[in-house]
């Protein structure tokens, strides 16, 4: 029996120096990740000549493509420098795909990289219990891969 090779759990990174090479810092916290990617299109309905009573089936054609990452987790006030700074701002992203291997920091399988935004911060503070942050980074340009060696 085959079975898929899927990652255990995601690591957000935001660049925070220039290199080469480049200094990436750990959003702490961000534990959640989803990686999104869409496909714009325009679509229009072509009749078939040879059947002009029959109705047109859709073709699309693609027109760019864009890929978003959100992220959730605790809160880390320990990173508030860096997250207002990356509001709002162009900045490399890394997000590193591991497998649990009982080790204390896992065995990594490749990561995604690009620049992006960081269009949404959300922080949330309860009395009840520990403050939660989302994120969510729009991409620019290609969102790259780059396995594990």
């Amino acid at each position: 029996m085959s079975e898929p090779n899927s990652a255990d759990f995601a690591l957000i990174k935001i660049q925070t120096a220039a290199g080469p090479p480049a200094v990436l810092a750990l959003l702490c916290g961000i534990e959640g990740v989803t990686i999104n990617r869409t496909a714009q299109t325009n679509e229009t309905y072509r009749r078939d000549c040879a059947k002009p009573n029959r109705p047109g089936g859709r073709k699309l054609r693609v027109t760019g493509s864009s890929w978003s990452i959100s992220g959730t987790g605790s809160d880390n006030i320990d990173l508030e420098t860096e997250m207002t700074d990356a509001f709002g701002v162009r900045k490399t992203y890394a997000i590193e795909l591991y497998r649990d291997d009982g080790t204390d920091g896992g065995d990594l399988i490749g990561t995604y990289g690009g620049t992006a935004l960081m269009t949404t911060r959300n922080q949330s503070y309860s009395q009840d219990s520990a403050g939660t942050a989302e994120i969510t980074l729009e991409g620019e340009g290609a969102l790259t891969w780059t396995a594990a060696t």
